[in-house]
């Protein structure tokens, strides 16, 4: 304040000019006339820190989980709603979604999100439907797997299905989008469709389509009407770009366990179903009421289901085994040399003899991409928020070697999670780490030179040493297991040793 009032003494009293009190003064030029031409001095009044007694303590967990989203690609990450639900769900959070949409706009603003991308808003006439895929995650027999799901949104009532399939193939297209009229109850009179290869083989100069002859008979036989968007027109299908977005942060947020597509599908359904219990954004009326009426105005499901397969023929070699799209499958019960049809559904091959007996069944086998999981961005994460570390959305699949570990108070808790990140940014994978924290064991766990040296051993077993083959020393001599703190005993006093310790 003396430095302002001499300041304003300056250009008042004494009538310099601003670039002469900024030199005299020795400020910025800017911050001379600032002061020099203030004329309300009154003490601003600060922003009070808004009070969310009922939010508090779980602004830890919110905190991570929108820091772990940065990590995700943003079509992954969750909205404030399906943020508000999980705390509901799963962790007793009994406050209003406004306070919690309030609090995770303040922290987006902070983290510099980028605002979700907007559509253009279309008009949608009943019993017409928008189809696209999209890209989930989920845990897959223990590993993060990515794979691809079919979404059918209504626009009109803003209902939606998904239908998780292994590939963008012709029959896990037309399997899912079979699923997809089945689950609605009934057949959408007109769907719009990007220009996917299962559907469109070419495009001519007049916008002209040429369709796979699979995806006629489909449509012939479910009776609606196939209409494409043009070339990089995404949002003329807006809606469904929404629901798939909508779909993936709500229906498959937290990542689900599961092992096999039925289950899955099952699982994805309920969602949706429950998801219709909800006001449409525009229309103020539940989903599940404009759902009810959109429904009357569907096509019949026909009687027979459509049967997406492919037929190729191939022959036996001479080790027994046919060829069916770059893999072999083994016909202990055909003959070398003899001609056999090969049915090819979404997610198995039958082999078929002349007879239409049925040789042998097969899974296809697709290779569902495994996604590693950046175990050192989250435990950066846990370092920064250590209260919401244990609600993270990957805690629960750390190996149970390191949840055991990290079962310990608050305090030890942040040294382990400091601990562990420092492994992981040295190189280590999670999975080399649980190991070496399952063989030390519980005895050990303290230790961190023998997680470093099992660790070591883990990653390098051929410099490991081999044992004698002998047969002299005791077995209590050869399983023993040095216990380094032992040694601290032989420590003369005054260098940190025992005061009891003797020395010869």
């Amino acid at each position: 304040m003396p430095q302002q009032d001499y300041i304003k003494f300056l250009y008042e009293t004494e009538e310099r000019s601003i670039n002469e009190i900024s030199e005299k003064v020795g400020i910025n030029w800017r911050t001379a006339a600032k002061y020099a031409k203030q004329s309300d001095w009154n003490l601003a009044q600060g922003n009070r820190k808004r009070r969310r007694p009922v939010l508090e303590p779980f602004v830890d967990t919110i905190d991570v989980w929108l820091l772990e989203d940065r990590l995700l690609p943003r079509k992954d990450r969750r909205t404030a709603k399906a943020i508000w639900n999980l705390l509901r769900k799963h962790h007793g959070f009994t406050g209003s979604d406004r306070t919690v949409r309030a609090y995770v706009a303040e922290r987006k603003r902070t983290l510099k999100f980028e605002q979700q991308e907007k559509y253009i808003e279309l008009e949608h006439p009943i019993a017409e439907a928008q189809v696209d895929f999209g890209t989930v995650r989920t845990i897959w027999d223990g590993e993060f797997k990515e794979f691809r799901s079919l979404t059918t949104a209504f626009p009109w009532s803003n209902a939606g299905f998904g239908v998780p399939v292994p590939s963008e193939n012709s029959l896990c297209f037309l399997y899912a989008l079979r699923i997809s009229f089945e689950m609605a109850g009934g057949v959408p009179q007109k769907i719009r469709f990007d220009n996917l290869p299962a559907a469109v083989t070419s495009i001519g100069k007049n916008g002209e389509r040429v369709l796979t002859e699979i995806f006629v008979r489909f449509m012939l036989h479910y009776r609606f009407k196939a209409e494409f968007c043009n070339r990089s027109k995404g949002n003329e299908k807006g809606g469904v770009e929404n629901k798939v977005g909508y779909s993936r942060r709500n229906w498959y947020v937290p990542y689900p366990q599961t092992d096999g597509f039925e289950g899955l599908t099952a699982e994805i359904y309920k969602q949706a179903v429950e998801d219709l219990e909800r006001p449409h954004y525009k229309k103020g009326v539940l989903l599940s009421t404009l759902w009810a009426e959109e429904k009357t105005a569907l096509l019949p499901l026909p009687k027979e289901p459509f049967e997406p397969v492919e037929f190729q023929t191939v022959k036996v070699n001479k080790y027994g085994k046919v060829s069916v799209q770059q893999e072999s499958y083994q016909l202990p019960g055909a003959q070398i040399g003899e001609t056999v049809l090969a049915k090819l559904w979404w997610d198995n091959v039958e082999m078929l003899d002349q007879n239409q007996k049925r040789l042998g069944t097969f899974p296809r086998p697709y290779t569902l991409k495994s996604k590693p999981i950046d175990w050192a961005g989250h435990f950066a994460i846990f370092i920064r928020k250590p209260k919401g570390a244990r609600n993270s959305l990957l805690y629960r699949f750390l190996p149970p070697a390191v949840k055991t570990y990290l079962e310990v108070d608050p305090e030890a808790f942040r040294e382990r999670i400091q601990f562990i990140h420092k492994l992981l940014q040295e190189g280590y994978e999670m999975a080399f780490i649980g190991e070496a924290f399952e063989k030390a064991g519980d005895s050990r766990l303290n230790n961190q030179a023998m997680i470093w040296h099992l660790l070591y051993q883990l990653s390098n077993p051929d410099k490991n040493s081999h044992q004698f083959d002998e047969d002299y020393s005791p077995i209590s001599v050869k399983n023993y297991l040095p216990r380094v703190e032992d040694y601290d005993q032989l420590v003369p006093c005054g260098r940190g040793g025992n005061a009891n310790a003797t020395t010869n």
